[in-house]
């Protein structure tokens, strides 16, 4: 019989999670010592968050960690979360002040959010939704001459971590013109993304269509100003499939009514689910989908397994994709 090492718990799990992870994955950890206490369902309150963590050292996450959970699991050293954007999900100040290392799975959806973005540029550039709802009311609208190529065009991506240089390079292998901002435009992100650095003035000004790839930041915040979509031209497309927050909603919104820009696609939004009564419903140039960008069973799978690995990585010595290894006071023993 193996003698337990470490435990990994998973409170707020589900099968088809378990099922990504892979059974050869799970023999494994069983196999050095690393017993893995898995929980269906997200708890119903912080006590059952306590009591489905128990004494384990590692916490595998698929959403949002309540801070008390933090404060009264004293034998959490790790908290590896499934996906890339931790912060919004786990008090990062508080693990780090509580020396709990916390890590994420950056990457993993690189292609699957890239290829969503693509389709929704496609979509956008041939009116395919507006297209297929006439048809299933009857219509047959041949005749009608809409749509615009993209070979030829002006692609401008705002971001160049993976996502966005995923996406410019895919915008270059349409024909599309390049032009990128990135906070830090080396030579070599430019040079992988085949993009030629702008402002992001002169990108929205420039840019048949804007595509949107920047991480949560406090600084990104609303960087999409009114004063930004005033620029883009009378046709131009925005696509949004980073976070809602880097954009001024109204300021869209009015854009959007007016007619001033051609359409935006958004996978993104500042409450989720998109509420009935919500009015990015009833505009018809605007192409929705429910934050599902990152939902492929490929990115998923990888997801998943990073952050076992992560959890295993960290208790062999080998600590990976910490995000708060700088910030913590002391790391718990």
């Amino acid at each position: 019989m193996t003698t337990t090492r470490y435990t990994i718990a998973c409170a707020d799990g589900d099968e088809g999670y378990r099922d990504l992870i892979g059974q050869e994955m799970l023999d494994s950890l069983d196999a050095e010592g690393v017993r893995v206490n898995w929980h269906n369902g997200t708890p119903g309150d912080d006590d059952e968050w306590l009591r489905r963590v128990g004494d384990a050292e590692g916490l595998l996450l698929l959403w949002s960690l309540p801070d008390r959970v933090l404060r009264e699991s004293p034998n959490l050293k790790a908290v590896s979360w499934v996906g890339s954007g931790v912060h919004t999900f786990v008090n990062v100040p508080l693990a780090s002040a509580l020396g709990i290392r916390v890590c994420n799975t950056p990457g993993y959806g690189n292609d699957a959010v890239a290829e969503h973005t693509l389709g929704l540029i496609l979509a956008l550039a041939r009116g395919t939704v507006a297209l297929d709802a006439e048809i299933r009311r009857g219509d047959w609208p041949r005749d009608d001459v809409r749509g615009v190529e993209l070979a030829g065009k002006t692609l401008g991506v705002v971001g160049l971590g993976g996502i966005g240089t995923r996406v410019a390079q895919l915008g270059g292998l349409l024909g599309m013109r390049v032009l990128a901002w990135t906070r830090e435009p080396t030579p070599e992100r430019l040079a992988l993304a085949r993009a030629t650095y702008a402002s992001l003035e002169d990108l929205f000004a420039a840019s048949d269509i804007v595509s949107l790839h920047l991480a949560p930041a406090p600084e990104a915040t609303g960087i999409v100003s009114a004063s930004l979509l005033r620029r883009m031209q009378p046709g131009a497309f925005l696509i949004n499939t980073a976070r809602a927050e880097l954009v001024d909603g109204d300021a869209l919104l009015n854009a959007l009514r007016e007619r001033r820009i051609g359409g935006a696609a958004l996978d993104v939004f500042s409450s989720e689910p998109l509420p009935p009564d919500n009015p990015w419903r009833a505009l018809p140039n605007v192409i929705l989908t429910p934050h599902i960008g990152f939902r492929t069973p490929e990115a998923s799978g990888r997801s998943v397994r990073m952050a076992v690995d992560n959890l295993a990585r960290m208790f062999q010595g080998e600590p990976r994709h910490v995000v708060n290894l700088n910030e913590l006071i002391r790391p718990r023993q």
